[in-house]
């Protein structure tokens, strides 16, 4: 009779799932099953709630999240020290140690001393020479087997991919555009290399004793895109239709008249703002005044030409990074576009430094990026730890970044364009960086650094209406030559 009882309460559960239950519900339902495919789809959707948790920064929600993410990780066997250590935090407790019951998804320690053991005897038997190549001692999460399609490749593993992350650039050195995919695997072996038709090599490398890279390195630009199904990672190979940015800046052509322009809503985002001057440079000029004047000569010439076009703030106040972004979502913004002025780290290199750069959402790590993002994200991002911003950035649509990469190559390219039939200008490129003000923009979203406000001849610039006026003109004909090539209007 119980037993029947609680057959029927499980069948009413799924029933309410079924029929309007929320993401919640259906998470702990997933996870409450046997098999291993609902547990990891009730692992994704709390992880998808710890993402809404921080962006409506609802405390309560964020630990039933983590509570979520580690009971599903306990069943699959995944390591969550890192979330019960945050759980801990957030509820003002000492996380317990592994001795004291935290599953680990480090191999038992007989699994290691068998394949230990094994590892020995065959090296025993071996006598070919006094010091066999090393291999590296793997004991799951392994890369098993990949076969080379037209088109594509295919990455299988013996444990479901949930992390992957992607970062892109060109090397000056060897002159040729490098992509790197890390996934958090091991490889049998150190190193592989494979010659392809699409790219010149792809690489297998063991970055460290848990992740694996796998890296493309061509002449020309290359589209890479990659997709996870369970244990199978599917990673795309394009020829990038973008060309590369050079001094030389081609007119952009004119956008047909038949267009409906004011079905497309922009949001143009002053950076900093109120108690958060931005950087401070050449004669004591602030970043948040001048990005406000150049923002609104931007949003000025996008209504003209027919945009339904916001701005984050009209004046001289504070909103805080998460709100912009939210409020791009709400007015269910087509492009969200924010602008700053860079700075140099030191007095040192105020006279060097200079140029006009443009960044789209990315967990890229390089120092350059880092550095920069650092400057724009600081007042803002103080109640985050280290580990929550790097989860965050984990889940980044990558959608959405290729196309953000596009509108950012766009606006680089004209802004270029319209600035050089007057100044000379340094071309800083496109570039990927963890800025958090683009974090939870659920459409294309770049932020451009218009120069460099602690170079005086770029300051002295920046605080000229001709200008600004040049720089608002190309970032109107970028966002018309975005619309052109990628979305239907």
């Amino acid at each position: 009779m119980e037993r029947t009882i609680k057959r029927l309460l499980l069948l009413l559960f799924f029933i309410g799932i079924l029929f309007g239950a929320s993401l919640e519900q259906k998470a702990a339902y997933q996870c409450s099953l046997g098999d291993k495919d609902s547990i990891y789809r009730g692992l994704n959707n709390f992880k998808t709630i710890y993402i809404k948790s921080i962006i409506d920064e609802d405390r309560n929600l964020r630990i039933k999240a983590l509570k979520g993410i580690i009971t599903c990780s306990k069943k699959l066997g995944i390591d969550h020290s890192d979330y019960t250590k945050e759980l801990y935090d957030l509820l003002g407790k000492k996380a317990p140690t592994q001795a004291s019951g935290t599953k680990s998804a480090a191999p038992s320690k007989k699994r290691v001393a068998k394949a230990g053991s094994d590892f020995k005897t065959k090296r025993a038997q071996s006598k070919k020479s006094a010091q066999p190549r090393k291999s590296l001692q793997v004991v799951g999460n392994r890369l098993t087997k990949v076969i080379l399609r037209r088109g594509y490749i295919e990455f299988y593993f013996d444990f479901p991919i949930t992390q992957v992350r992607q970062n892109a650039w060109f090397d000056k050195k060897s002159r040729s555009y490098k992509v790197v995919i890390e996934i958090p695997a091991k490889l049998a072996t150190r190193y592989k290399k494979y010659r392809l038709r699409s790219v010149r090599t792809m690489q297998l490398v063991q970055s460290d004793a848990k992740h694996t890279r796998i890296i493309f390195t061509n002449p020309r630009s290359i589209s890479i895109s990659t997709k996870a199904q369970g244990n199978k990672l599917i990673v795309y190979l394009r020829k990038s239709t973008t060309a590369h940015l050079t001094k030389k800046s081609t007119k952009p052509k004119k956008v047909p008249a038949f267009i409906k322009k004011a079905n497309k809503v922009i949001v143009i985002d002053a950076g900093h703002g109120g108690k958060d001057s931005g950087a401070v440079g050449y004669k004591r000029k602030k970043e948040k005044d001048i990005v406000l004047q150049i923002a609104k000569k931007v949003y000025a010439k996008l209504k003209k030409a027919g945009y339904k076009v916001y701005l984050t703030r009209r004046g001289d106040y504070f909103v805080t990074l998460r709100n912009r972004t939210r409020f791009a979502n709400r007015v269910k913004a087509n492009l969200f576009i924010s602008i700053h002025a860079n700075a140099a780290p030191t007095k040192s290199k105020y006279l060097m430094m200079r140029g006009l750069e443009t960044f789209y959402l990315s967990p890229a790590r390089s120092e350059r990026a880092k550095r920069i993002a650092a400057l724009e994200n600081r007042v803002d991002m103080k109640n985050l730890s280290y580990y929550s911003k790097n989860v965050y950035l984990d889940f980044i649509n990558r959608e959405k970044t290729i196309l953000s990469n596009k509108l950012a190559i766009d606006i680089q390219r004209n802004v270029l364009y319209a600035l050089r039939k007057r100044f000379k200008v340094v071309d800083g490129g496109v570039r990927p960086g963890p800025f958090w003000v683009l974090v939870g923009a659920q459409m294309p979203s770049i932020l451009i650094e218009v120069g460099y406000i602690t170079n005086p001849t770029e300051a002295t610039r920046l605080s000229n209406p001709y200008y600004q006026n040049l720089i608002a003109e190309g970032i109107l004909s970028g966002v018309e030559s975005y619309f052109r090539h990628n979305e239907r209007y």
